[in-house]
């Protein structure tokens, strides 16, 4: 084989090679995107808060961020926010009252759907000027929220990965 040859076949292994890993990275990216669409939630909004849905809270504002899953899987993830007033921040749990008894009692909770959500609320500590803040979360959905009633705006940017609960 002479030296032109080489180059030739050289440059065509080359093509070839960046064809290949193209069409597999592309391939990859699509298998990515399709299961990224069920297992991951990012989102950057601002919202409006109005009374929260959940029976007996119509006196409270709300805005949801991250939305219920209806497939048993929970959500693990980061929030960020400022809002114009101090909120509470609210992840929603799939609770199953079978267990509770009188001495024990039940933890907080609200209809909904054909079965009951138990209510973390808390109050997220801020050191800034700003009513705002950074939270780690794990349950089944997550909220903004005012136990004031009183209306207020939000922006944040949340990432969560959809998580399949041990058994």
């Amino acid at each position: 084989m002479n030296t032109k040859q080489t180059y030739t076949i050289a440059g065509i292994s080359a093509i070839a090679a960046v064809i290949i890993f193209g069409a597999v990275a592309a391939s990859q990216k699509n298998v990515q995107a399709q299961v990224n669409q069920n297992e991951l939630f990012v989102a950057q909004k601002t919202g409006e808060s109005a009374p929260d849905p959940l029976p007996g809270h119509s006196m409270h504002q709300a805005v949801l961020a991250v939305p219920p899953r209806d497939d048993g899987r929970i959500w693990d993830g980061d929030v960020t926010w400022t809002a114009s007033q101090p909120v509470e921040i609210v992840v929603l749990h799939v609770y199953n009252s079978t267990g509770a008894d009188d001495a024990h009692g039940e933890p907080l909770n609200a209809p909904f759907g054909n079965g009951k959500v138990a209510i973390s609320l808390y109050k997220e500590a801020s050191n800034t000027p700003a009513a705002g803040g950074s939270t780690h979360f794990t349950g089944s959905a997550l909220a903004f929220h005012t136990l004031s009633g009183k209306p207020f705006t939000v922006t944040y940017s949340v990432k969560a990965t959809a998580l399949e609960p041990s058994s």
